[in-house]
């Protein structure tokens, strides 16, 4: 009988390890779970018109070179096609450098399902005069709208000019580049939106 009892000890102490063990395992999930809510919590918020994101729609007045069209853009309404959007101001000397790349690339890519829109910000005096004499100078043939208070700047978080956006043909960014951009990453960029 007595080698009995010390089994039932063993038990009793397997019995209270496994308890303890138990609340430990427990205690650590319950610290892990609480780490991971604190850490996702902790990351700001996802920005509008990040890539990945389905930008944001908007509709603004095109520019010619001889002004205010009386014509509307609505940015979805290009669904269907790639899209190289492109914010820009008429001073900006990079925008002014890149307008002969853009050119370039709205005659390559023409006939393919891409389309070139330029969104003009009107920061520091820019207006629809100024973006009309910055189409005539740069001898632009895709399409401007005017972005009069600089709400669209402002709803894709632009903060520099130029800003380019490639989407592709569901409207879902793919890329973003800021400043003086090489015409081949762009042109790698539509390329890549065209076959998606």
């Amino acid at each position: 009988m007595s080698t009995t009892k010390p089994r039932k000890r063993l038990k009793t102490a397997k019995s209270g390890s496994s308890q303890r063990r138990g609340v430990i395992i427990f205690a650590a999930v319950v610290v892990i779970v609480l780490l991971a809510g604190v850490y996702i919590m902790s990351q700001p918020p996802r920005e509008p018109g990040s890539i990945g994101d389905i930008a944001p729609d908007f509709s603004l007045s095109v520019v010619t070179s001889s002004g205010l069209s009386g014509q509307t853009l609505t940015l979805s309404s290009l669904r269907g096609k790639v899209v190289v959007l492109e914010f820009m101001v008429s001073w900006c000397r990079v925008c002014q450098q890149m307008a002969p790349s853009i050119e370039y690339l709205n005659t390559r890519y023409q006939g393919q399902d891409v389309v070139f829109v330029s969104v003009a910000g009107t920061q520091r005096g820019a207006t629809a005069e100024s973006t009309a004499e910055f189409i005539t100078q740069y001898h632009i043939t895709w399409t401007h709208v005017l972005d009069t208070d600089n709400s669209v700047f402002a709803l894709y978080k632009v903060d520099s000019t130029p800003t380019y956006l490639i989407l592709d043909r569901s409207g879902k960014i793919l890329s973003k580049f800021q400043g003086f951009v090489a015409t081949d990453a762009l042109s790698n960029a539509i390329d890549l939106a065209l076959s998606s």
